[in-house]
């Protein structure tokens, strides 16, 4: 083909180029950018028109997931383990528990109660209690809550059976946050 017959193909191609770009004015309308169709939906790099993101639907405070952590130190277990949980609504109360724990979990306790009392869900409230001595911790995604009369109860599936032997039994503490109404 001879290169003059191609160039009003290729005036014809950047007249639709253009076209379909549409102007600088037209651009700042978000309703006719050109990566919109003329209905204002969106167009894909392909050209086809693609969904509109939906925003993520409002969940009840009850639907939000819980924070939970476990804090497990050696040499901490110092009497029985809890029967009930305590809630733990501001920094003050996470000290005052704190210092009810043995003196190897006191600190490491602290630092996570904290952390995690900053990312408690609307509408819960976070609890504590030492839920087990053992040679190993249990895993945080097994802490539940449950209620016992007025009282919350957390409770931790014990890690499996190993043949370990351990000199000095770890305490492990669960937190938990929960909506559970408490009397």
């Amino acid at each position: 083909m001879h290169p003059t017959r191609l160039l009003p193909l290729a005036v014809a191609a950047t007249a639709l180029l253009v076209s379909a770009c549409g102007t600088t004015d037209e651009a700042t309308d978000p309703g006719s950018s050109p990566s919109a169709s003329p209905s204002g939906t969106p167009l894909s790099s392909t050209g086809s028109a693609k969904p509109k993101p939906q925003p993520e639907p409002s969940r009840p405070p009850s639907s939000e997931k819980p924070v939970r952590g476990l804090v497990s130190a050696g040499g901490a277990a110092e009497g029985d383990l809890e029967k009930t949980a305590t809630p733990l609504p501001d920094e003050a109360a996470v000290k005052a528990y704190a210092a009810t724990l043995g003196t190897s979990l006191q600190a490491s306790f602290t630092t996570e109660a904290t952390r995690l009392l900053a990312h408690v869900p609307s509408g819960q409230r976070l609890y504590a209690q030492t839920v087990y001595d053992g040679c190993e911790a249990p895993d945080p995604a097994t802490i539940t809550a449950g209620t016992t009369g007025d009282d919350v109860v957390l409770s931790v599936a014990p890690p499996k059976s190993t043949k370990i032997q351990c000199l000095v039994a770890e305490r492990s503490v669960a937190l938990l946050s929960t909506d559970l109404a408490v009397g």
